[in-house]
């Protein structure tokens, strides 16, 4: 009754526009006098005696067909064919689905978001909530089309991600097929979810979703997912642009049920397929997923699965399947999977590294990564199976696993894999690969982070104006020793420069604990003094709580000062430079560990300022140890860093000072 009434109202509104505008009567009237030759075929759809129409009965405007094609759509006709009348349809506002409806796009039909309009962050082009039984089909060559470098320009719009080709809310028993969707603001689909809602029985099979702004497909829930026979290339815009990236965004959403197979994924610049946990834990329900017969080229990884969010205690379980799949010059990155959460199934795949496409990921060397930066509830790296699995190229040692922190690593990692090299091939010892990096973990997690009693340092007889460098910019939570006399003026210059939209926020904590004042650090890269007058004698500290990835560099010319390892490390953003710490007199043996979590040269430099070990491309947690030949004295050693991607982080182990710093003049010494 719905449709019905609001048709001949706008119609009604037309004719209207038509008399009061006698400028633009031509385009008017072509829709007008359409929806008017065509009226007993409307009534007959109204009536429910015709089961298919066109979407030109209901007029077309070369201009703009909104209106025309949103009356045909409501009208609730069980099958509407979009039909090819020579011109695109020019779509200037997002158009609402409807249930019970299968719309079929014609040979050669073209779906154009209309220049300068989906101004709002979230205009999708189509769009469904809560509705059933639709299907989304074209025939031949049809396309659903949008502006997507408009939208990357922030002249022209308001950024956002969202602009995509079809959203769908909480639908059921949905079907598209056959067509292209090209140049979205944001996702080809997206298949979002109410906080605890989801899609079930969903197919998308036939279709090309290329050069979309974020992700070909994002699926934030869904039960009865089938993808077959498309295509996902060219994401490019906004993080993460992945070819199809499932990641729910509440813990009560899920992913059961879902199918891929006979696809590709080529030339996007995140992920072939990325699988975005963070969300979920032990309480959602277990994911199923698997990849059958489908081939990745050109991305960032052909798969990237992240299980757990940072502060997750207990993980989401389930299962991964990839079968029958290529990766050609594609790595394969599994982060922080824990063992009894979700199980990996690699069978029957071929990773092939003879050629690799992707500038980007030309310098990595190991076709598989798995990861331990930071795995739930610090649990064992485990629950991954290789059957049959081929790895083509000159590569002796398929896996690398990166670590962080303490890690452990389980039995449950295990399987056959074939290097082929040429016509050579030789099975990998993976059984020996997972001993060996069991006893490196055991080792690292012996080790006894460095302790310092902070009164029994002792403080340079002057402070010297900074000899080091401005460079070793730091990340996230730290804390900043500066010793400082009762009386005594300090002035500390801070120099924050802006990575995300988040606070710089520093507080100035006295000897006593007590917090004297809190600082808001301009991200504009210039220097932020903070100044003070010591209360009391003692050591007083800037302290910074959370995560905050902003450049931040802190230097003072008072005596007394250097970098706080309290927690056991210090995570720093250093593009080049290095940083340098002290060797008591008395220790023969030490260890210092450093990690870069994407690529960096790190060497270790003894006093002297000669290279005593190097790792030119080092992606994981390394220890540098070192016997000095003449332990009497006191040494200033450093970290010297260059070409670093992203962070790196610093643990001194005991009998080292916890204690580092930029700034080897004014630095805290034992």
């Amino acid at each position: 009754m719905k449709s019905v009434l609001f048709i001949p109202l706008a119609l009604g509104l037309i004719a209207t526009s038509s008399y009061a505008a006698p400028a633009t009567p031509a385009k008017v009237l072509l829709a007008q006098n359409a929806a008017s030759q065509n009226t007993p075929q409307i009534e007959q759809v109204k009536a429910g005696t015709l089961k298919t129409a066109q979407a030109s009965w209901w007029g077309f405007d070369a201009a703009d067909a909104t209106q025309c094609l949103q009356d045909a759509i409501n009208s609730g006709v069980p099958e509407l064919i979009v039909d090819n009348t020579g011109n695109d349809w020019i779509i200037g506002k997002p158009l609402q689905l409807v249930s019970n409806q299968k719309i079929i796009f014609a040979d050669g039909v073209v779906i154009q978001a209309k220049k300068g309009q989906f101004q709002e962050t979230k205009d999708a082009l189509f769009n469904g909530n809560k509705i059933t039984n639709i299907a989304l089909v074209g025939q031949g060559n049809a396309m659903l089309r949008m502006h997507r470098a408009d939208y990357g320009n922030p002249k022209l719009y308001k950024k956002a991600e969202w602009r995509h080709g079809i959203n769908l809310i909480d639908c059921k028993d949905v079907v598209i097929r056959g067509f292209t969707v090209r140049e979205t603001g944001g996702d080809g689909l997206y298949l979002g979810a109410t906080s605890s809602g989801v899609n079930q029985n969903v197919l998308v099979e036939n279709m090309v979703f290329d050069s979309n702004y974020r992700q070909g497909v994002s699926v934030i829930s869904a039960d009865g997912l089938t993808i077959r026979n498309c295509k996902f290339n060219n994401t490019l815009g906004t993080a993460p642009q992945a070819g199809i990236d499932f990641e729910p965004n509440q813990k009560r959403q899920r992913l059961a049920n879902c199918l891929i197979e006979d696809s590709e994924f080529i030339n996007n610049k995140g992920s072939g397929v990325e699988i975005a946990l963070m969300k979920l834990d032990a309480s959602s329900l277990p994911i199923s997923i698997t990849v059958r017969r489908s081939r990745t080229r050109g991305n960032s990884a052909g798969l990237a699965v992240n299980p757990s969010g940072r502060d997750t205690q207990n993980p989401v379980k389930g299962q991964v399947v990839m079968e029958d799949c290529v990766f050609e010059g594609d790595r394969i990155s599994l982060s922080n999977p824990v063992h009894d959460a979700i199980a990996y199934l690699f069978k029957n795949c071929t990773i092939d590294f003879s050629h690799q496409d992707n500038p980007d990921t030309k310098s990595w060397q190991r076709p598989i990564g798995v990861s331990s930066f930071n795995p739930a509830g610090g649990g064992a790296i485990g629950g991954i199976r290789f059957e049959n699995v081929t790895v083509i190229g000159a590569v002796d040692t398929p896996i690398s696993l990166p670590y962080q922190s303490k890690a452990t690593i389980s039995d449950a990692i295990g399987g056959n894999i074939l290097l082929k090299q040429g016509e050579r091939s030789v099975p990998y010892d993976l059984a020996g690969f997972v001993k060996a990096k069991q006893a490196e973990f055991e080792k690292f997690n012996q080790l006894i982070p460095a302790t310092a009693e902070l009164e029994k340092l002792q403080i340079p007889a002057r402070g010297q104006k900074r000899s080091g460098n401005g460079s070793f910019f730091l990340r996230n939570e730290f804390t900043f020793l500066q010793y400082a006399r009762e009386g005594e003026a300090i002035e500390i210059s801070v120099k924050s420069k802006r990575i995300y939209p988040r606070k710089a926020t520093i507080k100035l904590v006295d000897p006593s604990g007590k917090t004297v004042e809190t600082f808001n650090i301009p991200n504009q890269s210039t220097t932020f003094p903070i100044r003070f007058t010591a209360t009391q004698t003692g050591f007083y500290r800037l302290v910074r709580s959370g995560e905050s990835s902003n450049y931040t560099d802190i230097s003072s010319s008072h005596p007394g000062n250097g970098l706080f390892a309290e927690n056991g490390d210090v995570q720093f953003l250093p593009t080049a430079g290095d940083l340098y710490f002290q060797v008591p007199a008395g220790v023969k043996e030490f260890a210092i560990g450093v990690g870069a979590d994407t690529r960096a040269d790190v060497a270790l430099v003894d006093p002297s300022g000669k290279e005593v070990e190097r790792q030119r491309e080092l992606n994981s947690m390394h220890l540098f140890s070192v016997t000095r030949a003449d332990e009497s004295k006191s040494e200033i050693w450093s970290i010297r860093v260059r070409k670093a991607v992203w962070a790196v982080t610093v643990k001194p182990y005991a009998p080292l000072v916890p204690i580092v710093s930029t700034n080897p003049t004014t630095m805290l010494l034992k």
